[in-house]
This record gives structure tokens, sequence and C-alpha cells, in this order.
């Protein structure tokens, strides 16, 4: 999915599914009140009305969430035709999806990455301040793997290296979501001044920024994971 205009979306015209009138809202028909499925394309930062905003505060979000979870909880409509019980189930769990990737800082990030330049997957890339200190990652454990299991000295001793290693690679995580938060409030902030369908410079060198970060995040979560299941 790519969006080309990243900007206050109107609803695509299109009559009630069940009464076929056009007095249709975002969520119920007008007219007869029937519930209304998301669009195809509606993408999470629309369908919670943020606007393209990085640095939503966490209790308007949750906010946000439990009042469309009501809005289209199954319960309401059980009562209601098949029809918009299939409605409620799916628009239920778009919205879950949706919550789920706006509260967690890379998983939103990555999302509107995605709508910006399509479905591509964002490729992992070592940080080069920490390629020296990755290569010995990898070498301790490939030592640690080719150790005979006699050898429990060598073997502490090595865990001990790749535990502090792993500490430093969790400081490093630490410090880039940090920066990453910094690149929201940048982002928000020219999003907000924006009247065309257009980026500027300026936006799109934040994107690259925080693709880089992302790539940084992807590749230190697998070094760290290795560490992880080479000391269980």
């Amino acid at each position: 999915m790519m969006i080309q205009i990243l900007s206050k979306k109107s609803e695509s015209i299109r009559p009630c599914w069940n009464c076929q009138s056009d007095n249709v809202a975002f969520y119920n028909c007008g007219s007869c009140t029937s519930i209304q499925q998301f669009l195809h394309d509606t993408d999470y930062f629309t369908l919670f009305n943020i606007g393209y905003k990085l640095s939503v505060d966490p209790d308007v979000l949750e906010k946000q969430y439990y009042e469309l979870s009501r809005r289209f909880h199954p319960d309401y409509y059980q009562q209601r035709s098949k029809a918009e019980q299939d409605i409620s189930l799916e628009n239920t769990a778009l919205l879950n999806t949706a919550y789920q990737t706006l509260q967690d800082p890379l998983k939103k990030t990555a999302y509107l990455l995605r709508l910006i330049e399509g479905d591509e997957a964002l490729p992992t890339q070592a940080p080069a301040e920490l390629f020296e200190e990755i290569f010995e990652i990898q070498e301790n454990l490939e030592t640690l793997r080719d150790l005979v299991p006699s050898d429990t000295d060598s073997r502490t001793e090595l865990a001990k290296t790749l535990c502090s290693a792993a500490k430093e690679m969790t400081q490093f995580q630490a410090e880039e979501n940090a920066q990453l938060k910094a690149l929201f409030l940048k982002w928000d902030a020219l999003e907000t001044q924006r009247r065309d369908n257009g980026f500027s410079a300026a936006q799109k060198e934040l994107l690259t920024k925080m693709k880089q970060i992302l790539s940084h995040a992807g590749y230190l979560e697998r070094i760290l994971q290795d560490i992880k299941t080479a000391l269980q």
C-alpha cells in the first residue's frame, strides 16, 4: 500500500451497503444507522483521526482506541444482521492492529515508511559505530558454539563478555530510540505546516534518518537474539 497524498484525507464518496443512501459517515449510515466497513485503503493514522503525526500523546491514543472499540464491539451487534456482525468483527480486528502499531515507535515509523514508499521490506544494516564490536561478538559466538561442554571456564568467560556486549547494544538502541522520538517532533512540526501534497526537502531528510534508525534496530535485534540463544 502506498499513499499519494499524505495529508488530511476525506473519505471517498460511497453509498451505504444496506440502504444505498449517500448519507454515509465514516462509521455509520446517517439514514439507516448500519455500521460501515472501513474503506480498504483506510490507513491507521486516518482511522484514529490523528493526522500523520508521530508524537501522539499515549493517553489521547488510548482514549480514541476505547471510544472506537465501544463503537464497533461485536457485542453491540449480536441482534443485528449477519452482515453487520461481520463488519463489526473486521473493523475491530483492523482497529486492534492499528492501535498496536501506533503504540510502538518502531512499528509506527515502519508503517509510515511503508505508506509513503510502498510495501518493500526495510533492509537491516549494522551501525557503522559498532562494526568492531559486532565483529567481536560474532567471533565470540562462533567460539562459544565450538567449545566442548566440559570447558566450563571458557564458557563462563565468554558468557560474561557477550552479556557485556549485549548491554552495549541495548544502550545504543536506547540512544537511537531517543533520537527517533526527537525526529518525531521535527516531523510533526513540518507536517503541521505542510499545505500541498508533496514533501519538503526537510521532511525527506527526516524520513531518511528514521529509515536508518529502523535499519539499525532490525540488525541489532537479530544480534541480541543470537546472543540470547547462544547463552541458553
